[in-house]
């Protein structure tokens, strides 16, 4: 008992210890690519549109489930890029009958295509604060070329509660629905519905102040004190061989999930002890191989490594895992130029 005090005491004094050593201004930042992953903050964010109906009145609506990945470089935003993928089937105009009616066939046809995807392809300065995003917009698997104006509406910047990091736009774009085969059938389509449909985004990013997560040991003491004290006391190899010996002589006394082990990863990813970080990281994919976000990391530190080909390997796993995955798709595109 006074042994699991001690550990507990000595990991709670190493996260007072992170989170008093602010990390540096640059810790997101991938060398190789020159910018910084973030993933979008759903909860803080919106997908809108709104359509024409009758000639007399709008019908809007919303998508509730989406993914992205932003890779934005705050010394010359020009060069940032991003991958959306919506679920379509989280189409929500607030009215059940209606939205059956949109994803079915002579809408979106969720069931044969699930996912819209938006990929950028260049981002011009238009003002102050204010970029035309070029890109492929695909719905119904019809890609189209659109432009959306965006205004940057966040910097780069900590928020004050968590010190979370956070970058932020909105923009509007005007598309013709039956550009991308949604017809609606014979009623809907040609007397009904316009064919121009107004998209509206609301975008803020974030990447998560790791200095700031607890471990949530779920009834049990979570594996990431002890880990967390033998990084300190003695390097990456101390704590992966730590973790080891605990697993195999008390695999029922701590919370082992890949979870516990990526925060003291990330931890050390925020701080920039990047080999550190990696040999966490590829310890949690080791014990949770189909776990494609925690081979998203092993890709992300390995490029900050400056190991492209390492990272490439790991977020083309990612994909075999999850095909759809913004992160995987994004940085692929960006080690693959």
């Amino acid at each position: 008992m006074m042994k699991n005090t001690r550990t507990r005491l000595a990991a709670a004094l190493l996260g007072i210890a992170l989170i008093a050593s602010p990390a540096p201004a640059d810790w997101g930042r991938i060398e190789l690519v020159g910018a910084e992953i973030f993933g979008v903050d759903q909860a803080h964010s919106s997908i809108g549109f709104t359509i024409g109906f009758l000639g007399v009145t709008k019908v809007r609506g919303a998508f509730r489930s989406y993914a992205a990945a932003i890779l934005f470089d705050e010394k010359e935003p020009t060069r940032s890029s991003a991958t959306v993928v919506i679920d379509a089937g989280s189409i929500d105009t607030g009215l059940e009958g209606r939205d059956k009616d949109l994803k079915g066939p002579a809408f979106f046809d969720v069931e044969k295509y699930p996912k819209i995807v938006f990929t950028s392809r260049s981002i011009a300065r238009t003002g102050p604060d204010r970029y035309a995003v070029r890109g492929t917009l695909e719905i119904r698997g019809v890609a189209r070329e659109i432009e959306i104006p965006m205004t940057q509406t966040v910097p780069r910047m900590a928020d004050s509660a968590w010190g979370n990091m956070r970058v932020g736009g909105e923009g509007a774009v005007r598309i013709k629905r039956t550009d991308f085969g949604i017809l609606g059938g014979d009623f809907w389509g040609k007397k009904a519905l316009s064919d121009e449909v107004e998209i509206e985004i609301a975008i803020l990013g974030n990447r998560f102040n790791f200095d700031r997560f607890g471990f949530d040991s779920r009834g049990k003491p979570s594996i990431g004190a002890p880990l967390a004290e033998a990084l300190e006391a003695g390097g990456a190899a101390t704590a992966v061989a730590r973790y080891r010996e605990l697993k195999e002589k008390s695999p029922d006394g701590y919370n082992f999930g890949a979870d516990q082990v990526s925060i003291v990863a990330n931890r050390a990813l925020q701080h920039r002890r990047l080999p550190e970080a990696l040999a966490l990281f590829e310890l949690a994919a080791s014990e949770s191989p189909k776990e494609a976000t925690l081979h998203d990391r092993v890709g992300e530190v390995n490029a900050a490594l400056g190991n492209r080909q390492a990272a490439l390997a790991a977020y083309r796993k990612a994909l075999e895992i999850a095909p759809q995955n913004p992160e995987a798709l994004e940085m692929v595109r960006r080690l693959e130029k």
